[in-house]
């Protein structure tokens, strides 16, 4: 019989492997296609990968009991991972932010939207397809890993979807009096979402650190403070 913890496993296995042809993937047609924005969706999920590998290494360590060295087990690992992850992410988000200030303030970056809109429509499929088959299986196994996971491959397809409706905006001025704009949908589209982005690992690392130094939710004090009193 499937454990939850096994099944959590087996799930960041299959999401590692994917995500390994979608980092490659982006990575490589953003090049071709001249596309920053498709870079750092590249990178994204190759910083991804890296912490995925984390995860299901620190999966396995928090199953172990305690020892010697480690009397009350391996739980600190998790949060350690989370705040990891999160503080990537945001000197990603950060550095992406000043590229794109950059491209714009140099007249922005012609694109092969023919690339450009190929791999975008293909991201949405992937990245939204992995976002509601892991939601799906973390209400069976409610794991912080999986659901960490989840939001990395929402958060992902949130991109996909902004560069789908920016590179098709960017295709159907072509040609028109306003198409000495398209050039700045790139990067434009690029500072739009590393603002947006930056704030869910903001989030990420102050919980994960509020676990590691032990801090006591707000709620939880007050219960703890009712019952002492009464």
């Amino acid at each position: 019989m499937t454990t939850h913890s096994e099944t959590e496993q087996n799930i960041l296995k299959r999401s590692i492997a994917i995500t390994v042809v979608f980092a490659s993937s982006g990575v490589l047609l953003g090049l071709l296609s001249g596309s920053q924005a498709i870079v750092f969706d590249g990178l994204f999920s190759v910083i991804d990968t890296l912490v995925l590998l984390l995860a299901l290494t620190a999966a396995r360590l928090v199953q172990r009991e305690g020892d010697r060295r480690f009397q009350y087990g391996y739980w600190h690992i998790e949060p350690m991972v989370l705040a990891f992850n999160g503080s990537v992410l945001m000197f990603l988000c950060l550095y992406a932010f000043i590229n794109a200030v950059g491209s714009f303030m140099e007249g922005g970056r012609e694109l092969e939207l023919d690339w450009a809109l190929g791999y975008a429509v293909v991201a949405c499929v992937v990245t939204f397809s992995m976002y509601f088959y892991e939601r799906r299986e973390n209400r069976r196994v409610r794991s912080e890993l999986l659901r960490l996971d989840t939001q990395s491959w929402f958060m992902s397809a949130l991109i996909a979807t902004a560069l789908l409706v920016a590179f098709a905006l960017a295709w159907v001025i072509k040609g028109t009096r306003f198409a000495p704009f398209a050039p700045y949908v790139d990067p434009t589209v690029l500072a739009l979402l590393t603002l947006y982005l930056i704030t869910v690992p903001i989030k990420t690392v102050r919980r994960a650190l509020n676990e590691i130094l032990l801090i006591t939710p707000p709620r939880l004090d007050q219960v703890v403070r009712t019952v002492m009193d009464a």
